[in-house]
C-alpha cells in the first residue's frame, strides 16, 4: 500500500492467466485484504480480468458483465475505488480498456497507443476517452503499460495531473533499476519522462506470466512506486504474486 497523504492507494501483483474465472479469484482474494485495509483506490494491472494474451478467451462484455457487476458492488459496499483494466469486446472490436468503480457510474478507459504486435487484436476507440480521473481531490492520470514511455502531452496538459497511474504488462528484466539507462545500454524513457513531470509514479504490474507474448516469452513481473523526485520508494518482488 502506498500512502500519499489523504490519498491511500492499494497495488495489486497478481499471475497473468486467460482463464476469466481464475483471474476473477485472484481478484477477489486481493479485495478481500484490502476491504480491512485503509486504501482509498485499489489498482489491477493491465488486462488484469481477461489476462494479456494475443490468443484472448472471450472477453465480449456480456460474458464480463457478470465480474464487473461483482466488483461494483465490492467497491461500492466497502466505499472504495477500483481500476479494474480487461480486455473488452464490443460491436465486434476488441479494447484494451477496463472500468473505475467507485461513483454511481462506472467510467470506461481505454489504451490509446498499442505497439505494433498489439494493433493485430486491440483496436483504438474513435469517440473520445478519459485520461484523467479525480479522486479526493486528487488528479490521476491513467496511462497504460507503454502510454509512459510517449509524450505524456497528447493525454493530459502539464500540471494537470498530480500522480500517475501504471497499470501494465511491462518487461522489467531482473538486473534492472530504476536508472536513465537499463542494463542493456538502452536508455529508460519512462525514467526521462518522470524526470520532467515531476508526478509520483505507481504501477501495477503482473508478477508471473502462464502466457506468452509474440517474442515466445512473458516479461519478469514488478511493481513499483517512484516518487515526484523521480527516486524509487518501492517495488514488488519479481515472480510474487
Amino acid at each position: 500500500m502506498i500512502d500519499k497523504g489523504m490519498l491511500k492507494i492499494g497495488v495489486t501483483q497478481i499471475n497473468n492467466s486467460s482463464n476469466i474465472e481464475e483471474n476473477f479469484q485472484t481478484i477477489k482474494k486481493a479485495l478481500r485484504i484490502f476491504a480491512t485495509s485503509d486504501v482509498d483506490l485499489v489498482l489491477f494491472p493491465e488486462c488484469g480480468l481477461s489476462g494479456f494474451s494475443g490468443n484472448l478467451s472471450d472477453c465480449s462484455y456480456i460474458n464480463l458483465s457478470y465480474y464487473f457487476q461483482k466488483v461494483e458492488k465490492w467497491s461500492l459496499e466497502n466505499n472504495k475505488y477500483v481500476f479494474l483494466p480487461s480486455a473488452i469486446m464490443k460491436d465486434q472490436l476488441t479494447y484494451n480498456s477496463g472500468y473505475l468503480f467507485g461513483d454511481e457510474n462506472p467510467i470506461q478507459f481505454f489504451k490509446l497507443a498499442l505497439t505494433e504486435s498489439e494493433r493485430k487484436f486491440f483496436s483504438i476507440p474513435t469517440h473520445d476517452t478519459k485520461k484523467i480521473f479525480k479522486i479526493k481531490e486528487y488528479n490521476l492520470a491513467l496511462l497504460i503499460c507503454f502510454e509512459t514511455e510517449l509524450s505524456f502531452y497528447q493525454y493530459f496538459k502539464e500540471g494537470e495531473a498530480d500522480i500517475i497511474l501504471w497499470p501494465g504488462y511491462w518487461g522489467w528484466e531482473k538486473c534492472d533499476s530504476w536508472e536513465e539507462h537499463k542494463k542493456s545500454g538502452e536508455p529508460n524513457v519512462v525514467y526521462e519522462n518522470m524526470k520532467k513531470l515531476k508526478n509520483p509514479l505507481i504501477q501495477s504490474n503482473f508478477a508471473f506470466n502462464h502466457l506468452c507474448d509474440h517474442r515466445g516469452k512473458g516479461p519478469h513481473g514488478m511493481s513499483m512506486y517512484v516518487n515526484s523526485d523521480n527516486t524509487l520508494v518501492g517495488c514488488g518482488d519479481y515472480d510474487s504474486e
